[in-house]
């Protein structure tokens, strides 16, 4: 067992804009937040593993919500940075995701392949053929509070360009019920992030994805939970959009505390850039609108290289 110090809070968040060009040259290193839309409460946020300081993670948050503060007439809206230090773990995970849908629980995978459980102070590995996953990112299923019957999906791309469903539990450490999505062709993509998930006229469901690829393209895929390799994908944007090297997308409630089709979407380049963006849907079934960007954060370091 390997002993950490603490955990980077993770928090995903939404909101909705118009159509406009996907990615924007700002004027100065730090922008102020934009606004969500009136009446949404927005978050996002991600954690990176730090490549100066291996072993620590570095967090940044995005929340905006009706309020009286600073930030715009009724609206409190801002970026938080949160460097968080794991010297204990050893390593920069090469990928992360929650655990059960929890902040402080991780999926952490290291570079020699083994897959850890980040809980807290500890960690403990419960597998060593994790090697060849980049990225992944989780769904959950059923309620994350019910200790028996709780599950959440992780949908993990490989290496060698496979995409793979597994399933976690909260009775079980490691990860199971592995299913291939897809064999071949997902190499090319760097940010891939849940979005929402939709109902089926079959009575199933789909969960619904963004990602960018390496020639620009800004893309959507829709994969059903009962058929999974029968997913689809639709091109978003179809250039400005390939120097990014992870994304994540977070959601929006309106005032009585449902989900909405609106999410803010924050995005990293090799730089250490962060920009947001809205993303927003008019139906579960239509195109994917999105606002200009925003660089709203510099320096925020981390370990991918490509």
């Amino acid at each position: 067992m390997i002993k950490l110090q603490g955990i980077a809070k993770l928090t995903i968040g939404a909101a909705a804009a118009a159509l406009t060009v996907p990615l924007a040259v700002p004027a100065a290193a730090y922008t102020p937040a934009p606004e969500a839309p009136a009446g949404l409460s927005c978050n996002a946020d991600m954690s990176r593993a730090d490549a100066e300081f291996p072993g620590t993670l570095r967090g940044v948050q995005y929340a905006s919500w009706p309020g009286t503060n600073a930030g715009g007439p009724g609206i409190d809206a801002f970026i938080n940075t949160n460097p968080v230090h794991h010297t204990g773990l050893g390593f920069n995970p090469k990928a992360l995701v929650k655990k059960n849908g929890y902040d402080s629980m991780l999926y952490a995978t290291s570079p020699s392949g083994t897959l850890y459980v980040v809980d807290g102070d500890d960690s403990t590995a419960v597998n060593k053929t994790w090697g060849s996953i980049r990225t992944m990112t989780d769904v959950v299923v059923t309620d994350k509070y019910d200790t028996v019957t709780g599950v959440t999906y992780t949908y993990a791309i490989t290496d060698q360009g496979a995409l793979m469903r597994y399933t976690q539990s909260q009775g079980v450490a490691n990860m199971y019920g592995t299913v291939q999505v897809s064999p071949r062709g997902w190499w090319p993509l760097k940010g891939f992030s849940y979005w929402m998930t939709k109902p089926l006229s079959n009575g199933d469901q789909a969960d619904i994805f963004l990602a960018n690829a390496a020639d620009g393209r800004l893309l959507e895929y829709t994969i059903p939970r009962a058929t999974p390799t029968k997913w689809s994908s639709k091109v978003v944007r179809s250039a400005t959009w390939q120097n990014f090297v992870s994304f994540s997308i977070g959601n929006c409630t309106d005032d009585e505390g449902n989900r909405t089709r609106t999410a803010p979407l924050l995005a990293t380049t090799k730089a250490g850039d962060v920009w947001l963006y809205y993303v927003s849907k008019s139906t579960p079934d239509a195109l994917p609108a999105v606002t200009r960007g925003t660089r709203v954060l510099t320096d925020f370091t981390n370990s991918y290289s490509d």
